[in-house]
């Protein structure tokens, strides 16, 4: 059974988020990247509702979420993920996110430890040098000039291989319809808590059970970036996916599935 909620946070976003599963399983919050919504999870959904009690929430400017302005923190959306916690009653959970989505675990893992029993961060990193932030602001300028649809084509190509789309056409569109159900001001608001972000001073900080997981052939976010990010905490890995691009839960499910259920049975014992 599906409980579902409207969450009006003070700002004036409006996060739209579900929970599925039986509720005696550990809880599980699964956290989308910039320009996808909670769909990004479908083709592993099922198997995780096997384990866990999943929660899942578009970020702010996002599917069914909404966001006031243009402006966002990587705060502001840890705050809307303890806030979607509280709306289902549930003291802790493992955090899953992907790029965005592991960006926000990391923040979560630095000021709401309590609310979580570990995260797994995927396709992520901590910090964005000068090019990477210039890169954003021409991103934002054609969205804001020709809608979500003007950078549809080239992000799809950022994020996968060429040999990956070109096999998968459907799922190619089910991308597409993903960066398009994003507002622009959601695409803006959360690029600009990427731009702002200090995980790179904070991330040493952490002390829940962490694990990263990085693609092959992500260029995003780089296995490099995310072993250095692994090395800088106690006890945490990082596992590299083979042939996999920017979107591991698109790319290869299974074997994130397979990630994700190893660090929870280790954390459980």
């Amino acid at each position: 059974m599906m409980q579902t909620g409207k969450i009006h946070r003070p700002d004036g976003a409006i996060i739209s988020c579900d929970v599925q599963g039986n509720a005696t399983l550990p809880a599980l919050l699964l956290s989308n990247s910039l320009a996808t919504t909670r769909a990004l999870w479908d083709d592993v959904l099922p198997e995780l509702l096997k384990e866990f009690r999943v929660i899942r929430y578009d970020t702010r400017g996002h599917g069914e979420s909404q966001t006031p302005n243009g402006n966002a923190s990587l705060g502001d959306l840890a705050n809307d993920v303890v806030a979607v916690l509280n709306e289902f009653k549930i003291d802790r959970a493992l955090m899953v996110g992907i790029s965005l989505g592991g960006m926000t675990a990391l923040e979560m893992a630095v000021h709401h430890a309590h609310r979580l029993t570990g995260i797994v961060a995927c396709n992520c990193r901590d910090f964005v040098d000068d090019a990477g932030k210039a890169a954003w602001e021409d991103r934002i300028g054609i969205t804001q000039k020709g809608g979500m649809s003007a950078i549809a084509s080239v992000t799809i190509a950022r994020w996968f291989t060429d040999d990956f789309r070109l096999s998968n056409p459907p799922l190619m569109q089910r991308v597409a319809d993903m960066i398009n159900a994003t507002h622009p001001l959601g695409f803006e608001a959360c690029a600009r808590a990427i731009m702002t972000m200090t995980l790179q001073s904070e991330i040493g900080a952490i002390r829940i059970p962490a694990h990263f997981v990085a693609g092959s052939d992500d260029g995003a976010a780089s296995s490099d970036v995310m072993n250095a990010m692994a090395k800088r905490l106690p006890a945490a890995a990082c596992t590299t996916l083979a042939d996999c691009g920017h979107l591991s839960s698109l790319n290869r499910g299974p074997e994130l599935m397979h990630e994700i259920r190893t660090f929870a049975t280790r954390i459980s014992n």
